[in-house]
């Protein structure tokens, strides 16, 4: 399941601001989820960047994508029988 976020700020806020905003309204999406986010499975991302009269940032949450990774000892392969 993917989850999405849009956020549009006017092109004249300058680089620092624009980074504070998204940084704030990514933190109140994610508080607000219904099922909280988890760091260890789920996955966010900046899906898209639009640049015309403002600018747009599209973040995706998928849910569950990651996974625990499988140790194994340096120089040997896991092989499938």
């Amino acid at each position: 399941m993917a989850e999405h976020k849009k956020i549009t700020l006017p092109k004249t806020m300058p680089l620092p601001e624009r980074i504070s905003g998204v940084s704030k309204e990514i933190t109140k999406w994610l508080e607000s989820l219904e099922v909280p986010y988890n760091i260890d499975t789920d996955v966010m991302q900046l899906a898209k960047c639009e640049r015309n009269d403002k600018y747009s940032y599209h973040y995706v949450i998928d849910r569950a994508v990651k996974g625990p990774e499988k140790k194994t000892s340096p120089g040997k392969s896991m092989e499938v029988k």
